[in-house]
């Protein structure tokens, strides 16, 4: 692909209609990847746009169980059969035949949508990243090295990160998503303009409108965060991952959902929350506190089971609790808090660890302490640390 061509739109429908942009965000890879982190980072500009246009492409994305393919054939061409039953009269025949087109492109572009795996939007790279970011829908971008950062925005559409170091007005009028990035090693507390609570981990990514539609609140969620919302019956409250989709009146719950986990987890402390795969025509599972839901990437199935709440909230208070966890899993976790490369020696995959590591240490002795706890060996090496027996 040449860049050349994407750097001359104008709008997001321009990247909508593209089929080779389109092709990038239903079947993304490692080299279109690349080839679009690169765009953006030439081209910050069209950043906004692309996002945008992610946003709508995915949000036709079907959320559960598989339509036949004998339904979606007889819609599709029902559909396409009854526009060619229109009469186009001459006299403003061009408009009609521009809506007709439009109608089709739609159509097709549901059809395909709804065959199609879903994908979240555009996740932007976090390795080696040492300032954490909030990119504003006008496209600007604040940065912050802060190990814990604050972000208030008011109703009156005012961000606030870290209360005295900087203060941006957002544009209410834009449907264009906030992004707040949080680097492996840094975490965020964030309260938004409806007075939701959120508490943003290691490695995350929130997305999020400056204003809320009427009938619903939206944000959009790669890695881990614990929500607080406020109660409004009449906005219900939605958090988006890639898999998962939790939808909510008024509660507190955490959820996980990073990309190299095979797990997507969601904890309910307070409330009640309906939560489902990010798929069309799914079925939905109620929570109650004390429970959680786990999305298996692997079999693409769903299961609930009651648990300790701590185990999965204790990091919003610096410290971690584990009961019985696979050792790989505690090193991950650990990795993304101190932002330092562990890496765990094949043979360790029945070992496990309990206890209740403090955050506060520095990496080493809470590593001696889980060596001593579990009988594993720590290696440092140059920075990095090898878990081996």
């Amino acid at each position: 692909m040449k860049a050349g061509k994407f750097s001359s739109y104008q709008t997001s429908e321009d990247f909508i209609l593209d089929k080779e942009f389109t092709h990038w965000v239903l079947h993304p890879n490692k080299e279109l990847d690349q080839f679009w982190g690169s765009f953006v980072l030439k081209y910050p500009e069209k950043g906004a746009l692309i996002r945008d246009a992610v946003l709508i492409v995915k949000s036709l994305q079907p959320i559960g169980q598989d339509v036949p393919q004998q339904k979606l054939d007889t819609i599709f061409y029902r559909v396409l059969k009854s526009d060619r039953k229109i009469v186009i009269h001459w006299g403003a025949g061009l408009k009609y035949v521009a809506s007709i087109v439009a109608l089709i492109g739609v159509v097709g572009l549901i059809y395909l949508a709804v065959q199609t795996k879903n994908q979240f939007p555009l996740a932007v790279a976090t390795k080696n990243v040492e300032k954490g970011k909030v990119i504003l829908a006008n496209g600007t971008t604040q940065e912050f090295s802060t190990e814990n950062t604050v972000l208030r925005q008011t109703s009156s559409g005012k961000l606030t990160i870290n209360a005295d170091t900087v203060s941006v007005d957002l544009d209410q009028t834009s449907t264009t998503l906030n992004q707040i990035i949080i680097p492996n090693g840094k975490r965020s507390d964030i309260i938004l303009a409806d007075g939701t609570h959120i508490w943003l981990n290691s490695g995350s990514q929130l997305s999020y409108p400056t204003k809320f539609k009427k009938s619903s609140r939206e944000v959009y969620l790669l890695g881990e965060a614990l929500f607080e919302v406020k109660a409004n019956p009449d906005q219900p409250f939605n958090v988006i991952t890639k898999d998962v989709k939790i939808k909510v009146l008024g509660t507190v719950f955490n959820v996980s959902s990073y990309a190299e986990d095979n797990t997507v987890q969601t904890v309910l402390l307070k409330g009640k929350v309906t939560a489902g795969r990010n798929k069309l025509f799914t079925a939905t599972i109620d929570l109650n506190p004390g429970e959680r839901l786990t999305y298996n990437k692997s079999n693409e199935q769903l299961s609930r089971d009651k648990v300790d709440v701590q185990l999965y909230t204790s990091w919003i208070n610096g410290y971690l609790v584990f009961k019985d966890t696979p050792i790989s899993e505690v090193y991950m976790k650990l990795k993304r808090y101190y932002n330092q490369d562990i890496t765990v020696e094949n043979g360790l995959e029945k070992i496990t660890f309990s206890g209740k590591l403090d955050l506060k240490d520095n990496l080493k002795e809470v590593l001696e302490n889980i060596a001593f706890a579990s009988s594993v060996n720590i290696q440092e090496i140059n920075g990095s640390y090898l878990i081996k027996k």
